[in-house]
């Protein structure tokens, strides 16, 4: 109890209280409606039993005259004595009521956990399509049928426990009655197979989910043969059961038993299921198999069609990209080569963590990409929080006041634009140190401090009346007071709730902890948004956003799914089996607040039911923060389902999906010395006259390594979710990633490099391979680290390789690769891209980097008046980094 208190105590500091109470408030309606249900039906069973046995014990010399019985001459029946049968039945009434009873709250729990079938039903949207079989909205596949196989599977269960009642009440009281069964022994059993003819009959609607045959739903057999066995399945229960009814006022020696009836029911099912077996083998041989792709072809439309709906697939606009290898050196200006990706995150996490981690209980959990609009133009950069990572709390430090107490928070985040590269060969940084001092005013992080986060596993506690440990500063020690809205305030009895849902005695012998203090628990963003809609499949990773207001914020995309929609192919995504996936939600949760807001990214009858049964939880898209609009993603765990997806199910003609004849797979490349498909990836390309952020996706032909086609996905609004394929002609190689390795490989002068770096205690590492679209042309970039083999080595970008048509460049910047193989001239005024050098200034002026630097001079004058040293050491840090910006400008003029 004390841990579903604290539960709600937590839902309710979110202001989600009215979310947590729906589960409890319809499983505890249902759990006493069905206890109720189940205590009647099963009592009154009971009762039509002892009122045989009354009757029967009552007058023996009547029996024969009940219309309730039938039965061989009086004298094969030993009957006890009535007043012996009267105590006994009296004797066994009270424990059989008591066991009713707890069998009835039994079945009130099990049918409890099934509140959210229950509500889907009563709240139920149409979704406006039909399945092509049985012209049923789909609907009734995703939201009734599971209620209603829900209700007829509590009523079997409910009547087989009467059958039970009335069997051991006969067999202790007259086993021979039993084998010659009451009338009330035959309504009930009639009716348990009654409610199983229903349940067979809706069997007829599995056919859509089938996998036997050449598509995934039903096909020819299916439809021509299978549909019927539960039809002609449940006829016959429903026959059994009116002969069962019926043989009970029939004269009793030419009535059936009941084992007979049984008997001859399922000898029935048997010979059907044989006949029927033998029908399906024939029909499949002789019929099916000599003319399958014909009669399989109304089928495998089916399919695609269904299949690409279901997987929002079905809106997708296919290009054909035309290769004319005509690009001169004016692609240097070009969005999508400014911002080309020259970092790979995987060594660019190692860089942050050597760099930025600053001390060894901090670190990075991963590095993620967005777009940030920078002095009015769009950039490409990696971002990446600092938290505190507990399991490096070692040693002395390893106690339950600093886990708990003092180190309650990450510091700040990391950020560096994709393309830049500085000094040795490491990336420009855009947000950097502790705390973080950004390189533009529009950057600026005015709350840094990160209590929710990717790697926040424990309970901490806040306003303990000790200062929290905030940052290092030198030899000492920064310290700070939460004064956020988050958390679980720690008045009144929630102190001892908290003590003992967390079986931690300490924090009710703690003096830190008073009614002041607050608890914060469910710190990680993906369980803390799971909980509040745990009926939504969430991204393997959050990703944090700096927000307008100086905030951090993490965004998790969310997705409504279900594995009922008819004829789409289904598939495992991790444990759970899904064939309906959408793109519905993304949920913002306050890095500092912990508070956390679900907005609608498209509406669907699933989605509109849940917003029904959990009013409050999703919020119009409309109402999120224009700031953060500019930074949502779309979901590359979703991206890949739906690529996966379309490698088959782009092929819409029944022949070619048959025959399998044109499928694709995810292109390869080599990471590293490693040879691995490539993910998803983002770039700021120009796609119809605007230059977005997209994620894009190329794929090769089964068994083969040149490029066919590739995906994008647009991620701005308000082409969000716009999805594109475009696809190469049939009729000419289109180098692949793992062609353009192998090119690469090819060229002696690379592969002496290559091979000369490699030595000496030195490692090669080939980040990631970027095919880049552009005006009707195709290039090839990939990034060249060189790192030693230590384990704390910081890797250094080194060379740019550049692919065009078959021509291969490896130099120290993209701009003198990009030239070298378009055959343009270096001396180019483009801007130059350097490895090694950087572009730092970006587009201030001198007169604006003066103006900033008194700025935040000025500021930080202010602060220190006022004793904030905090701040005064963040705006000196920001000065320290404009004059190094000064001092770069003004050598570069000179130059």
């Amino acid at each position: 109890m004390a841990r579903l208190a604290l539960d709600y105590l937590w839902f309710d500091s979110l202001g989600y209280a009215s979310v947590f109470l729906v589960k409890y408030k319809m499983g505890i309606l249902m759990l006493v409606v069905f206890t109720i249900l189940t205590a009647i039906i099963l009592f009154s069973i009971l009762q039509s039993g002892i009122k045989t046995l009354q009757r029967i014990g009552g007058s023996i010399t009547s029996l024969w005259d009940q219309e309730f019985f039938t039965g061989p001459p009086k004298e094969y029946i030993e009957m006890k004595p009535a007043g012996d049968l009267a105590k006994g039945v009296k004797a066994a009434k009270m424990p059989a009521l008591i066991l009713i009873i707890m069998i009835s709250v039994v079945q009130g729990l099990a049918a409890s956990g099934s509140w959210l079938k229950v509500l889907m039903y009563l709240n139920k949207t149409p979704f406006g399509t039909a399945d092509p079989i049985f012209n049923n909205d789909i609907t009734f596949y995703v939201f009734e049928l599971p209620f209603y196989k829900f209700l007829l599977s509590y009523l079997l269960t409910v009547l087989l426990l009467g059958l039970l009642v009335l069997a051991v009440l006969y067999a202790t009281f007259n086993w021979k009655l039993l084998m010659k069964a009451p009338l009330n022994f035959r309504i009930v059993l009639g009716g348990f197979l009654a409610v199983l003819a229903i349940r067979t009959y809706l069997g007829r609607y599995n056919i859509l989910y089938s996998e036997t045959g050449v598509v995934y739903g039903a096909g020819y057999i299916d439809v021509a043969i299978r549909q019927y066995i539960p039809v002609i399945l449940a006829a016959i229960f429903i026959l059994s059961a009116l002969a069962i009814l019926v043989s009970g006022w029939l004269d009793s020696t030419s009535a059936p038993s009941i084992p007979k009836i049984l008997a001859g029911m399922i000898a029935a099912m048997l010979l059907f299921s044989v006949l029927g077996g033998i029908a399906t083998v024939l029909i499949q041989e002789y019929k099916v198999t000599p003319n399958e792709l014909e009669l399989e072809r109304p089928y495998i439309i089916n399919n695609i069609a269904m299949t690409n709906t279901a997987y929002n697939l079905d809106e997708v606009e296919i290009r054909q990209y035309p290769l004319t290898y005509n690009l001169t050196d004016d692609v240097l200006m070009h969005p999508s080569i400014i911002n080309a990706r020259l970092w790979d995150y995987r060594p660019l996490m190692t860089i942050y963590q050597q760099k930025q981690a600053i001390r060894t209980y901090y670190g990075f959990n991963d590095v993620d990409v967005n777009r940030y609009d920078i002095n009015g133009t769009k950039h490409q950069v990696w971002l990446s929080a600092r938290e505190i990572f507990y399991d490096q709390l070692r040693g002395k430090a390893d106690t339950w006041l600093n886990k708990h107490v003092l180190y309650t928070h990450g510091i700040g985040v990391v950020m560096s634009p994709v393309n830049l590269v500085v000094d040795q060969g490491l990336p420009e940084m855009y947000i950097e140190n502790i705390p973080p001092v950004s390189s533009n005013p529009s950057l600026t992080i005015e709350q840094p401090r990160i209590y929710y986060g990717e790697r926040t596993e424990t309970y901490i506690f806040t306003g303990t009346g000790r200062d929290e440990f905030d940052y290092p500063s030198g030899d000492s020690n920064v310290g700070n007071t939460y004064d956020g809205t988050g958390g679980i305030s720690m008045s009144g009895l929630n102190k001892l709730i908290a003590t003992m849902a967390l079986g931690e005695l300490k924090i009710l012998t703690s003096s830190d902890i008073d009614e002041d203090s607050k608890l914060h628990i469910k710190r990680d963003v993906l369980d803390r948004t799971g909980l509040i809609a745990p009926y939504l499949l969430r991204d393997s990773d959050a990703y944090a956003v700096v927000g307008d207001d100086g905030h951090i914020y993490w965004m998790v995309n969310a997705f409504v799914t279900t594995n009922l929609y008819p004829y789409s192919q289904s598939m495992w995504i991790g444990n759970t089996r899904v064939n309906y996936i959408q793109d519905s939600t993304k949920a913002v949760i306050d890095a500092y607040d912990g508070t956390v807001t679900y907005y609608i990214i498209e509406n669907d009858p699933l989605l509109t039911a849940y917003s029904k049964i959990f009013p409050g939880v999703f919020k119009p898209m409309d109402s999120m923060p224009d700031d953060l609009k500019q930074h949502i993603r779309y979901s590359p765990d979703l991206f890949q389902i739906q690529s996966t997806i379309y490698t088959d199910y782009h092929m819409n003609v029944p022949e070619v999906f048959y025959n399998r004849e044109d499928r694709w797979q995810f292109a390869k490349e080599k990471y590293a010395n490693s040879q691995i498909p490539v993910e998803p990836y983002n770039v700021l390309l120009e796609l119809d006259d605007s230059t977005d952020f997209i994620m894009i996706l190329p794929f090769t032909p089964v068994n083969k390594d040149n490029m066919i086609a590739w995906m994008a996905v647009n991620q701005d609004p308000p082409r969000y979710g716009q999805k594109i394929i475009y696809e190469f002609s049939k009729d000419k190689l289109i180098y692949g990633p793992a062609q353009i390795e192998a090119l690469i490989d090819q060229d002696e002068d690379i592969s002496k490099d290559l091979t000369l770096w490699s030595q000496g205690g030195s490692q090669v590492i080939r980040g990631n391979l970027l095919v880049i679209p552009i005006e009707d042309s195709i290039l090839y970039i990939e990034p060249l680290y060189i790192s030693a083999e230590s384990a704390s080595s910081i890797p250094e970008l080194k060379k740019i390789l550049v692919v065009y048509e078959n021509r291969v460049a490896m130099e120290d910047s993209l701009e003198a690769a990009l030239l070298k193989v378009i055959g343009g001239n270096v001396t180019s005024t483009a801007p130059s891209i350097p490895v090694g050098t950087g572009t730092v200034t970006g587009n201030m002026t001198l007169t604006e980097l003066l103006e900033d630097t008194v700025s935040h001079y000025e500021k930080a004058r202010e602060y220190l008046k006022t004793g904030d040293l905090e701040n005064y050491a963040r705006e000196m840090k920001m000065v320290d980094s404009l004059m190094e910006r000064l001092a770069k400008l003004v050598e570069e003029s000179a130059g």
